[in-house]
């Protein structure tokens, strides 16, 4: 057998290995107990498989986010949609006529809010006029 080499690091035990070595001599630790912490790759293994997960659910979270923005597109469409929006925008426009015309009558429209109404004449069916006998 060879003699150890002191300048190779592999032939010379570390301090790691001769304590577990004093360790498996005392009974503290097994053999058995030493080559199941040897299995790391199974921990890489599982450690991997986590990542993976984690890209997976990341990727599900963001198509989630997709869907729910075509959803909303989707609800939205119909209002702003150039069809009802030209239909919104005839609308406005009709009201705003109205109102330019309500502006122009304002004179008149106060002049008859002011004139009181009670001598005017107010159309009443037949069928009302007992009631409207009794109320006078």
């Amino acid at each position: 057998m060879a003699a150890a080499n002191p300048w190779d690091p592999a032939s010379a035990p570390s301090a790691a290995g001769l304590l577990l070595g004093h360790l498996v001599a005392s009974g503290v630790v097994t053999q058995e107990m030493l080559n199941i912490s040897k299995k790391s790759d199974s921990y890489f293994a599982n450690f991997s498989r986590l990542q993976q997960i984690t890209e997976i659910q990341a990727e599900i979270y963001q198509k989630n986010l997709e869907i729910e923005l075509l959803r909303l597109e989707k609800d939205t469409a119909d209002v702003v949609h150039p069809s009802f929006l030209a239909q919104k925008c005839h609308t406005l426009q009709s009201m705003n006529n109205h109102l330019e015309a309500v502006l122009k009558e304002k004179r008149s429209l106060r002049q008859r809010l002011l004139k009181p109404t009670c001598q005017e004449n107010l159309p009443i069916e037949a069928v009302y006029h007992s009631c409207m006998v009794h109320l006078l």
